[in-house]
């Protein structure tokens, strides 16, 4: 399980930020440590192995397909076609076909060299028997080689999206003869998974996310992660599974939120657009209060919902305005600018650390504690501290706060900041 996460994570991240991409990169995007990597992969070769080991074997097949096709024509436009959008749709990808990863990754003669090098001499073979086919078929121009094949594919990604209509000029000028020229897609034809992301924000009836005027594409990401984690929790949340369920490609979701960290940030805002900041007491205590009610429960409405916002420090829309509007409470209470901000980072914390707690599996603590006698202090109270009655302990904790918060003074070191 562990080893997969970190392959699903490492594919993403290679993917948008090519082989350059550190094991912290990676390690950060799979929420593990970097120790956690390397216990399994023992270098960035072997993970950069791991991840595309698989690709080259499908690339082979593609190749092996198209050189088998009856009408060689058709074998060497499904192979452009496809390899050309492959391309543009990795950077890792396209630095391992260049060759440019023996640079990024200073390799040696390693299995990962080996690897490559094999299946780019077996997928050459493929490409060879079919472009001689094609030539001999007279439908190829005759002073085209298989080396020139995938220079063209690789040239490709420069369009960009349109790269499907330069993979059609691509083929019209290697074509000996046609009636007419092929039919390329229009200009200003949307990218296909635009036109999906714009169909299901229209067909959403929900209003946009705090902080902007209408829904967007970047709603829809959010909104679908945050259905993901209801279903199945915090380690489902990947761009990965975000594009697969809503039907686009990784890059598509990666252009939108750039690492799974952001994307984080952004459900994580999500999660506290849900607070209510209207209809909140007049007097200050009783405001802090609800507001911090408030915020227990939008954790709480989410699987995972405090883990996290726990692990995110984004400065979005409605996570400041939930901020704001706790220290305007605080203030009001006449409490010093440092006494209430870090009050508020106190509650805020607080919070965090119990929905955490509520929402996670229930700990051994008790049997640890009572199967010995070395912790008789713990053992009077274990039951009040494994007290699954968390409102009651949410309570309690607020109101020792924001009694502790008007009685003591204000440290040394915040008063002449």
């Amino acid at each position: 399980m562990r080893e997969t996460r970190i392959l699903d994570a490492a594919a993403e991240v290679f993917a948008t930020q090519g082989l350059s991409a550190t094991l912290a990169d990676v390690a950060k995007h799979a929420d593990v440590g970097v120790a956690t990597v390397y216990r399994w992969f023992a270098s960035k070769d072997d993970l950069v192995h791991g991840v595309y080991s698989a690709r080259l074997a499908e690339a082979e097949e593609l190749a092996r397909v198209a050189a088998a096709a009856a009408d060689p024509w058709t074998g060497v436009a499904a192979f452009l076609e496809r390899t050309a959008v492959d391309i543009a749709a990795d950077k890792g990808w396209h630095e391992l076909l260049t060759g440019a990863y023996t640079e990024i990754l200073g390799c040696a003669r390693t299995g990962l060299v080996d690897l490559v090098d094999a299946a780019q001499r077996r997928i050459d073979q493929h490409v060879a028997a079919l472009v001689g086919r094609a030539k001999e078929s007279g439908q190829l121009r005759a002073d085209f080689e298989p080396s020139d094949l995938m220079p063209l594919a690789l040239s490709a990604q420069a369009a960009g999206e349109a790269h499907q209509r330069a993979v059609g000029f691509l083929l019209d000028g290697l074509r000996v003869a046609r009636d007419r020229p092929s039919a390329l897609p229009a200009p200003t034809q949307r990218d296909r998974d635009s036109v999906t992301l714009d169909r299901m924000r229209r067909a959403g009836s929900r209003p946009p996310l705090r902080g902007r005027q209408s829904p967007s594409q970047l709603d829809v990401i959010v909104r679908t992660a945050l259905e993901l984690l209801d279903e199945s929790g915090f380690e489902a949340v990947t761009l990965r599974a975000v594009a697969s369920r809503i039907g686009v490609r990784l890059n598509t979701v990666s252009w939108h939120v750039k690492t799974k960290a952001r994307l984080h940030d952004l459900m994580a805002d999500a999660v506290l657009a849900e607070i209510d900041l209207d209809g909140l007491p007049d007097g200050w205590r009783e405001r802090v209060s609800a507001l911090a009610h408030r915020y227990r429960r939008a954790l709480l409405s989410h699987r995972d919902g405090g883990r996290l916002v726990a692990g995110t420090f984004g400065a979005e829309p409605a996570t400041l305005a939930a901020a704001e509007t706790l220290v305007a409470a605080l203030l009001d209470g006449e409490l010093p600018a440092p006494a209430a901000a870090w009050t508020c980072w106190t509650i805020i914390y607080f919070t965090l650390g119990l929905v955490q707690e509520e929402q996670g599996s229930p700990g051994e603590l008790a049997d640890q504690v009572t199967r010995t006698s070395q912790f008789p202090s713990l053992a009077r109270v274990v039951p009040h501290l494994v007290d699954a009655d968390y409102e009651s302990r949410f309570r309690f904790g607020l109101d020792l706060i924001l009694t502790s918060a008007t009685q003591c003074p204000v440290p040394l070191t915040a008063a002449h900041a």
